[in-house]
């Protein structure tokens, strides 16, 4: 399987002349998220993310993006949808060890984000779920454990209450995404990427795709397989979850 739109080897690096490195770390992950007693680790306000991005991290719009972690792929996972949401062009999770003091950011280029997201239609809030319903051609994938899914646990410390939101459908691969670390191997990869081809089979006339988990990470990282994988049009994270969304509606 030829693998290019989300993710390059660290082999291919060498190919590029120029590209930002980054390494996604949970106090980077706060730059971008709302922490879990304020907002329910939704990302921050656009506004908010894009000063972020232009100052902090000095990403423009056309840098080409390599991010990679010591933790679990979903982290960098969620870190890369946001980018895309932006509207980010070049966007890779690099899959195989490097040292990276032998790359240097040393990007010569002018900082330009757009004033609002190219592609609002990448992630879904709580509040806009409902009217989605509506839609024949889009199918709504849980992407958390069956435990989780069927009420047994929340999965989570500080979320209260378990269960599911109606026309989410289980996902069979049973939590997986977020059991992948990020040292994982191209090898490795491609076989997550054929065994969710294989267990996510759609009708032709589903045109979107909605992923959710507990907060989003999980999430975020089936959106880029599905995307690899070309398993509809649009392919679609819903923010925070079962965790604002229980919060929400069953209080």
């Amino acid at each position: 399987m030829k693998i290019s739109q989300w993710f390059i080897r660290s082999d291919e690096l060498l190919l590029i002349k120029n590209f930002y490195l980054l390494n996604i770390t949970s106090d980077i992950m706060s730059d971008i998220e709302t922490d879990k007693n304020n907002n329910f680790w939704k990302y921050r306000s656009y506004e908010e993310i894009r000063e972020i991005i232009l100052k902090k991290y000095q990403i423009s719009q056309d840098t080409f993006i390599v991010l990679y972690t010591r933790g679990k792929l979903m982290m960098a996972a969620r870190f890369a949808w946001l980018l895309y949401w932006i509207g980010c062009n070049h966007i890779r999770i690099l899959i195989g060890n490097i040292e990276p003091s032998l790359f240097i950011n040393n990007l010569s280029q002018s900082l330009s984000l757009p004033n609002l997201p190219l592609r609002p239609e990448v992630i879904l809030t709580c509040s806009q779920l409902s009217n989605e319903f509506l839609c024949s051609t889009t199918k709504f994938i849980d992407v958390r454990t069956y435990r989780e899914y069927s009420g047994e646990i929340t999965g989570y410390s500080y979320i209260r209450h378990a269960g599911r939101i109606p026309n989410f459908e289980y996902d069979p691969l049973d939590g997986i995404y977020g059991q992948i670390n990020g040292d994982i191997t191209w090898d490795e990869l491609e076989a997550y990427l054929h065994l969710m081809s294989k267990t996510n089979i759609y009708e032709k006339d589903i045109k979107r795709i909605v992923y959710m988990c507990g907060t989003g990470w999980r999430a975020s990282l089936s959106a880029i397989f599905a995307a690899e994988l070309n398993l509809a049009k649009t392919i679609t994270v819903l923010d925070s979850g079962w965790f604002e969304w229980s919060e929400l509606y069953l209080t």
